[in-house]
């Protein structure tokens, strides 16, 4: 592994730790501070709908800035976020502040993860040494140990530890940020060394009737995302629900980020051997499959098992999404739809956010998890009619 790919790495780290803190820990911060589960639900919402707003206006902007680097943008969102995450310790918040700004943290951290992609392809275009996949399954990693080893602190220290982690996150970022510095045209690339897909041209031009099937296809994994979010954001829930707390949700989400990890890293051998398209139908059935799972399982140890199935729903739709829009639009529209791949997902979290918190206020997790997997199931049928399995 290349230094450049180490020191992306880091960044990918620091970054995919701060998210797990601040998405996956807001419903044990949030309770704590008071709030019912239709308030949270709303709070996760409202981020994730202003993210999916502000996310092409905050790339616009960096991507016209002539004058200041793509880094330095990052490092101000990440100064946004340690900022917010030290107000959140003051003694005595209302309720209400809390919420607002935990909202804002929800928000930063979304508009942060186009800039820290876009940190690597921008190196990459400039022909530094790079892999990128690479280091992004080193984020997942650190993501996994990060979600066990938090929940651990948070269930035995308290919910105030989830702000203070977000500062110590956040702080590793904004120096691996600030200092990923690199010379345009210096270094040599060699095949190895920098993941580049193997993008088809599209060999038949965008109709209205494909546009369509393109169109249904984002809807499919929208509620495909929104089945996922419904599972991840109040996996708390879920687990105080069959006996178990902060401690057993970490090992969950570790147990599901682990195993994105093997398609990450084999991925070049995963979509040689199948279509992107074919990739995505098969990750939309599987959507249901794990959220059923879920819903049907008797105990903690059935939630774990359900979460080894993030590998072929979850990991093989976000990386398979990338190479289908590439495989399946002209050059001119790709940033386009790579950009409306993008904001599935986000708007996917708003509307299993809010969904998720009413259902477990109105009737608990039970509930939540059936209408789950409903949603999931239509969005597998959206998928399958949506995606061109020969792309």
């Amino acid at each position: 592994m290349t230094a450049p790919t180490t020191r992306y790495g880091v960044v990918q780290a620091a970054y995919w730790s701060g998210f797990c803190m601040v998405i996956l820990f807001a419903s044990a911060y949030l309770l704590d501070a008071g709030l019912s589960n239709a308030q949270i639900g709303i709070v996760i919402a409202v981020g994730g709908a202003l993210s999916a707003v502000l996310q092409p206006v905050v790339a616009g902007a960096a991507d016209r800035s002539r004058r200041v680097p793509l880094r330095i943008w990052a490092a101000a969102l990440s100064a946004l976020l340690l900022i917010t995450a030290a107000i959140l310790l003051l003694p005595g918040l209302h309720w209400l502040l809390t919420a607002v700004f935990f909202g804002l943290l929800i928000l930063t951290v979304q508009l942060l993860q186009p800039l820290v992609n876009a940190l690597g392809m921008a190196a990459m275009a400039r022909g530094v040494p790079v892999n990128f996949g690479v280091a992004r399954a080193a984020g997942s990693g650190v993501f996994a140990l990060v979600s066990v080893v938090a929940g651990w602190i948070v269930a035995s220290a308290g919910a105030v530890t989830v702000p203070l982690l977000i500062i110590g996150f956040q702080a590793v970022f904004l120096v691996a940020t600030v200092t990923f510095v690199y010379r345009a045209g210096v270094a040599v690339v060699a095949e190895a060394d920098v993941e580049e897909p193997d993008m088809e041209a599209p060999v038949e031009p965008m109709t209205p009737a494909r546009w369509r099937r393109f169109f249904a296809l984002l809807a499919g994994v929208t509620l495909s995302m929104a089945s996922h979010a419904m599972i991840n954001n109040y996996m708390l829930q879920i687990m105080r629900h069959h006996g178990g707390g902060a401690g057993e949700m970490g090992t969950a989400i570790m147990i599901a980020a682990v195993l994105e990890l093997p398609v990450m890293m084999l991925w070049s051998r995963v979509v040689g051997r199948w279509s992107p398209g074919r990739l995505l139908q098969i990750a939309g059935v599987f959507f249901v499959v794990k959220t059923g799972l879920t819903w049907l399982a008797p105990s903690v140890h059935g939630i774990y098992g359900a979460q080894t199935l993030q590998m072929v729903a979850f990991a093989v739709m976000v990386m398979a999404s990338v190479y289908y829009v590439e495989r399946l639009l002209p050059a001119r529209d790709r940033i386009k739809g790579q950009a409306y791949m993008t904001m599935t997902s986000t708007v996917g979290s708003v509307v299993g956010s809010l969904a998720g918190g009413v259902l477990l206020d109105v009737s608990g997790v039970s509930l939540m998890l059936l209408v789950g997997t409903l949603i999931a199931g239509v969005g597998a049928v959206l998928t399958l009619v949506g995606a061109e399995s020969r792309l």
